[in-house]
């Protein structure tokens, strides 16, 4: 089958994982954005409003039962602690990386959340950073950080050795306006959520440049400031775009294939919450004239694929994630 053959009818809806939690509940507040671990493991970062405090943090559970495992973070300055955060991503060893766009720094957690380390300091210079925001691992397990307000790319080992960088303010090609998700495909190419300029940028893994995907509009292929980007192992491309609430999917070339708008339905977690409380919950719903605008995304902001071609979308103002699979692969 021909790429631009291929429907929407090629993705299934599979589930809805979470739900909004206060404090001591199993759930999310404000998701935005998820890592993959060893094991079925993933790892949900929570920011949440600045006026609870304990609401930032990241969750840590089982793709598959759904099993809770525990959470950890909180709201601070001190170790172990975030103020804005904005992206996460796992090593191959389990520990969990995460930018903290207020603090201008990364921290490090084990598989476990005890804290082990972070590292940076605002500036323009060489390894500081101004609002850093995602983050991905390349082949060798360096992190690749999005330095959103000085416009640039950032090349660290996991211990926080600056490696490199490329890119400047503007609309050229290679060039960012605030540039937000980053991500890799299987050649390692690397591919730029460039949040302001309303598009995404494809480089090689040594930061030259290759194609733009997109424009600013709400039309198919056009953009209201993309957030994040995933490819999968056949190179199809999953854009967040987070201004249009939808997230568009692309062919290796960069040409339009179809989009979602949300299709999610009750959660695991949810479904236990009801069942713990049928009364509260049940008058709750009956506030809803209709369940239908419950399944769509609001302000998705985030997207995985795991190494079953799952793709994991963040529904951060639904507190959720939604699930979709290729019926292809």
């Amino acid at each position: 089958m021909n790429d631009n053959t291929i429907t929407r009818s090629l993705y299934a809806y599979v589930k809805t994982i979470g739900n909004a939690a206060a404090p001591g509940q199993i759930g999310f507040r404000n998701p935005v954005s998820i890592a993959l671990g060893k094991d079925d493991l993933i790892y949900v970062l929570s920011h949440a409003a600045e006026n609870v405090s304990n609401n930032k943090r990241i969750a840590k559970f089982t793709y598959e039962n759904e099993d809770f495992i525990c959470e950890f973070g909180s709201l601070g300055s001190s170790a172990g602690e975030f103020t804005w955060p904005n992206s996460l991503v796992a090593d191959l060893e389990g520990n969990v990386y995460v930018t903290d766009e207020w603090l201008n720094r990364i921290s490090v957690f084990d598989h476990n959340g005890k804290f082990l380390r972070w590292w940076g300091k605002q500036g323009t210079g060489i390894g500081e950073w101004n609002r850093p925001a995602g983050l991905v691992l390349d082949r060798d397990e360096n992190i690749l950080v999005a330095d959103s307000f000085n416009h640039r790319i950032q090349k660290f080992t996991k211990y926080g050795e600056y490696l490199g960088e490329w890119g400047e303010f503007g609309r050229k090609a290679g060039q960012f306006d605030t540039p937000w998700g980053v991500s890799v495909d299987t050649e390692w190419n690397i591919f730029v959520a460039d949040w302001r300029n309303d598009r995404i940028q494809k480089f090689t893994s040594d930061g030259d440049y290759l194609m733009q995907i997109g424009e600013s509009g709400n039309q198919p292929g056009q953009f209201n400031r993309p957030s994040d980007v995933a490819i999968d192992h056949k190179g199809f491309i999953y854009v967040v775009d987070w201004g249009n609430d939808r997230v568009q999917v692309f062919d290796r070339n960069g040409h339009f294939i179809t989009l979602f708008t949300g299709d999610a339905g009750m959660s695991k977690w949810g479904e236990d919450r009801l069942f713990s409380n049928p009364e509260h919950m049940i008058e709750q719903r009956q506030q809803a004239l209709t369940m239908d605008p419950e399944k769509l995304f609001v302000q998705p902001v985030a997207v995985v694929v795991d190494r079953y071609q799952r793709i994991i979308i963040v529904d951060s103002a639904r507190h959720r994630l939604q699930v979709y699979q290729r019926s292809d692969t």
